[in-house]
């Protein structure tokens, strides 16, 4: 009887230990599969330093009526929406702008305010300073900073605004200033370490101000505009091949800008329609590069406001304006926001400045004047019929409004190679100074559909095997071709711009020779993998070839 109750404990001992092997030597692949899928992390964790921003403007404007019904439509307007901008809409909570936007981007952007936050009272300025252009701020909007100097009020302000993590405070200016005022607020900008001023029109004849900042003041970031409307010109005439820029249809406005860009550090392409703004702004940039390519002398940066794929692919700079509100602000029943209006719904897109500005990390923006850009000879016309909702220009409404773009551009890279079966997508691509190497995809707009994403089959030459490889939007397929082959290659890592650790896709992809052929699901998946639930951005991703 002893001899077998031992026997059955030596069994149910035997038994137990090989389950126990079992669940080790499980526990045991699994952890070796996962440490072998996760790769390194390909985005710099040092914050970019490429002077982006965030800009209060369009919060401004929504925030009027804000919390229902419309009341009255004509009270939506600029001079209203400047009365929005005060220290509680900023600072609170609940729902402040700087509290609770770009939660995963704060790092890369300076926190903008823009028109409104100055003085309105000609007394409390100081003699000769122009309304828009004091740089005093108004106590009654913010009062936590009134009792101060105005370079202590700029000071604790940007202190304030950097303990969110934002990069620090940026402000909005208009009209023209003295050699001696100039100098005055650039020290008071010093003093503060306020690093960026959106100079929103003036300032170009004389560019005291830009003068004063290289004097004093140096890594004081300036950007100066030369206003070209919300539309290219020939918006409502309908059957032509291209609707060219101001920046090429008309001298003088041309002269001015390329003045500008001789004296600034970033040069904005302006304010852009929502539903057509790819187009108004990727022909803006057009007009301007093919002039300035190759001439050191325009040292400017380009700035494209709110588009961020195209920023990437182009070397550019974003001035993002979307917030993640929406269906607050009703007239007749529909959300009215004008300056984010259609299909393409900016406020559910907010990863993407997110994703841009981490690649800002690995390949900043670059002047106007550095190295080539090349375009298609053909542009793709966009157009749509507007209405009440589509945009602030009242022109406009019960028209069909068209804008253009070349096809495809490029900066220090072959113009990619695009097969379609369809319609064809916008393509960019650029070679950065520093490397780094990217290319991106933007939608398009028809009256049949205000935004949608054709896919193709893109080809970019790179050179080097090893250089990151930035890449955004949607494809079919994107074939890259390399100078040599890429069949040594071990590891093809990729990683969305917002995940902290990459991926090898080496058995994902297709090698043949010099190139390597992703497909455009597989972009996709790998782009959205760590973006916020139902964000509906473009994909983002870094490659590296290892």
């Amino acid at each position: 009887m002893m001899c077998n109750k031992k026997d059955k404990m030596m069994k149910k001992e035997f038994y137990f230990d090989k389950v126990l092997l079992i669940c080790i030597v499980l526990f045991g692949m699994f952890s070796c599969t996962n440490t072998a899928i996760k790769g390194p992390n390909l985005v710099p964790t040092t914050p970019a330093g490429a002077p982006n921003y965030w800009c209060t403007w369009y919060a401004q404007n929504y925030w009027q009526q804000r919390g229902g019904e419309i009341t009255d439509i004509q009270m939506i307007n600029n001079p209203n929406a400047r009365e929005e901008i005060n220290y509680q809409n900023l600072f609170n909570k609940k729902d402040g702008w700087v509290t609770t936007y770009l939660p995963r981007g704060r790092a890369d952007y300076f926190f903008l305010i823009d028109h409104g936050w100055q003085t309105k009272e000609k007394d409390e300025r100081l003699p000769g300073a122009e309304p828009f252009f004091s740089l005093q701020i108004d106590a009654r909007d913010f009062p936590e900073y009134g009792n101060a100097r105005p370079e202590e009020a700029l000071r604790l302000f940007n202190e304030e605004i950097q303990s969110y993590g934002w990069k620090g405070l940026g402000i909005w200016v208009r009209g023209e200033v003295t050699a001696e005022l100039a100098e005055q607020f650039v020290k008071w900008s010093k003093y503060a370490g306020v690093k960026y001023w959106k100079i929103d029109g003036g300032d170009i004849t004389n560019f005291n101000a830009y003068k004063a900042k290289e004097k004093y003041f140096p890594e004081l970031v300036l950007e100066y505009v030369t206003p070209a409307g919300n539309l290219n010109p020939d918006w409502d005439i309908p059957g032509q091949e291209s609707y060219p820029s101001l920046y090429e249809t008309d001298s003088a406005h041309k002269e001015s800008t390329l003045r500008v860009l001789q004296n600034s550090d970033v040069f904005r392409t302006y304010d852009a329609s929502p539903v057509l703004m790819s187009a108004t702004t990727l022909r803006r940039v057009h007009d301007i590069l093919k002039v300035t390519q190759g001439k050191p002398v325009y040292c400017s940066t380009l700035n494209v406001q709110d588009d961020c794929n195209a920023a990437a692919a182009l070397g550019c700079l974003v001035a993002s304006k979307r917030h993640p509100n929406y269906g607050e602000r009703l007239y007749k029943g529909k959300d009215l926001h004008h300056q984010l209006a259609g299909k393409r719904h900016m406020q559910n897109r907010m990863n993407e400045p997110e994703r841009f500005g981490r690649w800002q990390r690995i390949a900043p923006a670059f002047p106007a004047g550095e190295g080539s850009y090349t375009a298609s000879a053909n542009d793709l016309v966009d157009c749509f019929p507007y209405d009440e909702y589509s945009t602030w220009n009242k022109a406009t409404y019960g028209k069909t409004v068209y804008q253009s773009a070349p096809a495809v551009m490029a900066r220090n890279i072959p113009l990619p190679k695009v097969e379609i079966k369809g319609d064809a997508p916008y393509v960019m691509a650029t070679a950065y100074p520093n490397g780094p190497v990217c290319v991106a995809t933007e939608g398009r707009v028809s009256p049949e559909d205000e935004w949608f994403y054709p896919l193709a089959k893109v080809t970019i030459q790179i050179k080097e095997l090893n250089q990151p490889i930035g890449i955004f939007g949607y494809y079919d397929s994107l074939v890259l071709e390399f100078d040599q082959p890429v069949d040594k290659v071990k590891h093809i890592w990729a990683q969305d711009l917002l995940a902290e650790s990459s991926e090898d896709i080496i058995k994902e992809v297709t090698i043949a020779g010099n190139t390597l052929t992703i497909p455009g699901s597989l972009v996709e998946k790998i782009g959205t993998s760590a973006g916020d639930k139902d964000d509906q951005s473009a994909p983002g991703l870094i490659l590296k070839l290892e």
